[in-house]
């Protein structure tokens, strides 16, 4: 249970962060940050998402153990998927030859 309940919560944290318009991990052609929804929804998505993970959890932990958690596991993952994003980005940028690396 606790495993589901840090899935749904690294799948929140990927929906809000999808939903930041400074985003880079989803990209329209011109290489520009482009959710894949609109930004409204997933932003809501992601508040379910995080309900949900927090409810999985307080079932075997109790509430106190379950909101500490969710809050916990939001904010690593709200800083692990800018990091993941851009890592992203610039793998698309040394895809393309002659541009982004100096090799």
């Amino acid at each position: 249970m606790q495993a589901l309940a840090i899935l749904f919560s690294l799948a929140a944290a990927a929906c809000l962060y999808l939903a930041a318009p400074n985003q880079v991990l989803w990209v329209d052609a011109n290489n520009d940050g482009q959710a894949p929804m609109p930004p409204r929804l997933l932003f809501w998505l992601g508040v379910v998402l995080a309900a949900v993970g927090m409810w999985v959890m307080s079932v075997p932990e109790g509430w106190p153990v379950a909101i500490a958690a969710t809050l916990v596991t939001l904010a690593c993952c709200l800083s692990a998927w800018p990091f993941i994003g851009t890592w992203i980005h610039h793998k698309r940028y040394d895809d393309v030859p002659g541009e982004g690396s100096a090799s």
